[in-house]
């Protein structure tokens, strides 16, 4: 369920105005000294798709190089000059993962979701090719699965961003309970060596909804959770941290849904900078890929249905398929 629906627009208002505020004190200099030393941020995103979605959220490229969208209520395929084609049509517009060479997972609330009936178990994660087929990898025993992670031995992690579970999906389709060790997960990412997972917490509470902040780091042993969590980032108040993506010197980025913004955490040295704003609702985040900008992130909206493309000047971290 897109956070537009979920908050009124004076709530979001007001979040966006205060975040905004905290944003300009905690803003690094323009200069970055890594690879991307070049680029001056925040940069100005520039609009690649609009007005083809009232709202949008999962994105993904696949192992061609084709990128793809979920929104309207269907997974789309986006050229390079920004036309969208219908693939596959769904009952929701949530996350996005390769798989394989070719094909999309794709996590769908199902037919009812906690957020307007209440706790449920009919969420379904799809497989599907780019001719549309559809496979039901997961069918149920999950409420509302929002991001979709793969992993090296081709079983996924997908979070339910309406309770506090995060589940493992093995490559036979076995579902089973991660770790719920923090409070509703979205963004899912995975550190170079495997040994940390990184998760963005998008609410404090449903009853009554809060807004949270917080960027989590989970240690891992053998692919399994070795320890409690670790907050490395707050992003400020309203931030609603949405979509993780890594680059390939192992800097996070953290689409804050509520402010409108894209930040980067540098987990070693836990600085952040911000990367770009004016983006309402941005959702979540994929590295360009094939005929696309592979040194720039292409980034959703829940609020305006926009996708955009933002240049940060290195590559992002290689994905398992």
């Amino acid at each position: 369920m897109p956070l537009g629906e979920r908050l009124s627009r004076t709530t979001l208002a007001a979040t966006y105005t205060l975040a905004a505020l905290l944003a300009q004190t905690r803003t690094l200099p323009a200069q970055d000294p890594a690879a991307d030393e070049h680029i001056a941020f925040p940069v100005e995103p520039t609009v690649l798709v609009d007005g083809k979605f009232e709202r949008c959220e999962g994105i993904a490229f696949n192992g061609e190089g084709d990128l793809y969208v979920a929104g309207n209520r269907a997974l789309w395929r986006v050229s390079i000059v920004g036309e969208v084609t219908r693939i596959a049509e769904l009952y929701s517009n949530l996350g996005l993962a390769p798989i394989g060479e070719r094909d999309i997972l794709m996590a769908d609330f199902g037919p009812i979701n906690r957020f307007n009936h209440g706790p449920n178990d009919d969420g379904i994660v799809w497989r599907i090719t780019p001719e549309g087929e559809k496979t039901r990898v997961v069918d149920g025993g999950i409420g509302d699965p929002n991001f979709v992670l793969v992993r090296t031995d081709g079983s996924f992690l997908v979070s339910d961003d309406a309770t506090d579970e995060i589940f493992l999906v093995d490559p036979q389709g076995r579902l089973t309970l991660f770790t719920d060790a923090i409070g509703h997960p979205n963004g899912l990412a995975l550190s170079a060596d495997g040994s940390t997972l990184y998760v963005a917490q998008i609410f404090g509470s449903l009853r009554p909804l809060t807004i949270d902040d917080r960027v989590w780091a989970l240690p891992l042993e053998d692919g399994q959770p070795a320890g409690p969590p670790e907050v490395i980032a707050r992003l400020g108040e309203g931030a609603a941290n949405d979509g993780l993506a890594m680059d390939e010197l192992g800097r996070l980025y953290v689409a804050a849904n509520g402010t409108g913004q894209i930040w980067r955490i540098d987990p070693a040295t836990r600085e952040t900078v911000l990367i770009a704003e004016g983006m309402p609702g941005v959702a979540s985040l994929a590295f360009g890929h094939g005929e696309f900008d592979g040194q720039a992130i292409y980034a959703t909206s829940t609020r305006t249905g926009r996708v955009w493309e933002v240049k940060v000047g290195v590559a992002g971290a290689p994905l398992h398929r």
